[in-house]
């Protein structure tokens, strides 16, 4: 009985210490760090490249912050990586038994970002839908018209290079 015991209070240990590990990661190049999760919140400082972040939480593309400086703020989640930006840093035993520092063969941690209201079996079982797309092609406007258009809506017209019909890159000159 008393083993038992000891492996439960073993794996409640390790649940403890999962719950309360924070992942750490690091900067991929230098980052603004805002006061709040949106792209015109105010800036509360600047990050340099490689800089070792803890994170706080997460909401949509943006993870909170804390670096050792105390900054604290949001970042945008490709701006930074979990882990450590020296290959050579390995996690520590108790994180590799509880899963956190695991990398993929070759490489460091990878960086996923989903699709809402897919499941995989949908994505796999997508197929192309030629009335959608000729409905699609419906909403463009002839070339003509586009300068008039963009004078309506208050915007000054642009042009733009474009990949066309047979899939090649058309460079536009202005």
């Amino acid at each position: 009985m008393t083993r038992t015991w000891t492996w439960m209070a073993a794996g409640l240990l390790l649940w403890c210490a999962a719950a309360h590990a924070q992942e750490t990661g690091y900067t991929l190049r230098e980052t603004e760090v805002k006061a709040k999760p949106f792209l015109d919140a105010e800036n509360v400082g600047k990050l340099p490249e490689k800089a070792q972040v803890t994170v706080v939480s997460r909401q949509g593309g943006w993870t909170q912050i804390r670096a050792d400086n105390k900054l604290e703020g949001w970042i945008r989640l490709l701006s930074m990586r979990l882990g450590s930006p020296d290959p050579q840093k390995k996690p520590t035993a108790v994180a590799t038994a509880i899963g956190f520092g695991k990398q993929r063969p070759g490489g460091g941690p990878t960086v996923t970002t989903g699709v809402r209201g897919f499941s995989e079996e949908d994505l796999k079982a997508a197929k192309p839908n030629p009335e959608e797309v000729k409905k699609m092609e419906t909403f463009t406007i002839p070339p003509a018209g586009a300068a008039q258009f963009a004078a309506a809506g208050g915007l000054n017209a642009q042009t733009v290079s474009y990949v066309d019909a047979d899939g090649k890159f058309v460079k536009v000159k202005k």
